[in-house]
């Protein structure tokens, strides 16, 4: 006679359920912990994945002193990051009493009489200035209407730029934080492969790879975007005769890599320009902005795509998806999720037994 198995007593149950009860806990009271410092953490694990290659250079440099060469880069990254971001900061309150007077004036204008610089604008001048002057336009800039739409774009401009400040100090951190983790860089990576080879095995390991690469690529995308950004508004400031083109083209390059947009510089300096009678060299630099936004969304995934093992179409994907999800972090973050994800998916169209990983381009 086959006796049954004895059930766990209540004792038992009770036992479990308390345990799973403390996992819990514990496990939301880490999360509350490092919810802080989330943001940073993410940002200083990017750094530390893309510069590493860069960390072991400057280590052999160095002599095979790495605390040194952690020390020597973390440095050199908060120069590079750090400063132009609370130069961009004082640039944008800079300009911030021209904005406040151009949105009054713009709000007081008559729309039947538009001033001398509408009719000298490029291509539309003419015909704008002949269409306000008949009135054909009053139900739509009448004063009521016009208002608001300027104190809202001038409420994005401060909005931008307490962005910008809040970036510069997650960046602080950010550095810091990558700098302790070049310092225990080997215990990290050998810990993140036996997860990945305890959760998925072979296939695990080569996803965290492709992770990795993916990671780089994108730090490659971004900083090569930003820095043609840069260079193009620095040309196009050259052009229309504003002084300290250079700077701001630094601060645009700063203003590209966090994703915040080079608007935040050029729309300010457009405003000087009307201030300073340049309306036509104004209206030049709205477009040479817009233009060098817009091809910001396709060089982006072309430059991420010659390091990442992902098909155009899904770093296309990755990059605009992740930014609209996450904001900027979201650009290596949903980037490096599809790459995790289709290297799982590939890997498991493999036969079992195959022994074939996923390869990468």
């Amino acid at each position: 006679m086959i006796t049954p198995a004895p059930t766990p007593g209540h004792g038992i149950l009770i036992e479990r359920a308390l345990i799973l009860l403390l996992i819990g806990a514990l496990g939301y009271a880490c999360v509350e912990i490092i919810l802080p410092f989330l943001v940073p953490f993410i940002w200083a694990l990017i750094l530390a994945v893309s510069t590493w290659p860069y960390y072991l250079k400057v280590a052999d440099w160095l002599g095979g002193r790495r605390g040194l060469a952690a020390v020597a880069l973390t440095l050199g990254m908060l120069l590079l990051f750090v400063m132009p971001a609370f130069d961009a900061f004082d640039s944008v309150t800079h300009y911030l009493p021209y904005l406040s007077k151009t949105v009054a004036q713009l709000s007081a204008l008559d729309p039947n009489q538009p001033p001398d610089w509408v009719a000298q604008l490029p291509l539309v001048g003419t015909k704008l200035d002949e269409t306000l002057r008949t009135g054909k336009l009053n139900s739509f800039l009448s004063p009521e209407k016009v208002r608001p739409i300027l104190t809202a774009g001038a409420g994005w401009l401060l909005q931008q730029g307490a962005g910008l400040a809040l970036a510069a100090l997650h960046i602080v951190l950010a550095v810091i934080l990558a700098g302790l983790l070049y310092a225990n860089g080997e215990t990290a990576s050998a810990t993140a492969e036996r997860v990945a080879l305890r959760i998925g095995g072979p296939s695990g390991i080569q996803a965290l790879r492709v992770a990795g690469l993916t990671v780089r690529g994108v730090s490659l995308g971004v900083i090569g975007t930003a820095l043609l950004q840069a260079v193009l508004s620095g040309v196009g400031f050259a052009l229309a005769g504003v002084p300290g083109a250079g700077i701001l083209g630094l601060l645009c390059f700063l203003a590209a890599t966090l994703q915040i947009g080079t608007g935040i510089i050029w729309i300010p300096t457009a405003i000087w320009l009307a201030h300073q009678d340049s309306e036509g060299w104004a209206a030049f630099t709205v477009a040479w902005g817009i233009f060098i936004n817009v091809i910001d969304n396709f060089i982006k995934p072309y430059l991420i795509g010659k390091t990442s093992p992902l098909p155009f179409l899904l770093i296309l994907v990755g990059v605009i998806g992740g930014l609209l999800a996450w904001g900027f972090v979201g650009i290596f973050l949903g980037t490096t999720l599809l790459a995790v994800a289709y290297t799982v998916f590939l890997a498991w169209l493999e036969p079992p037994g195959s022994g074939n990983a996923v390869s990468s381009r």
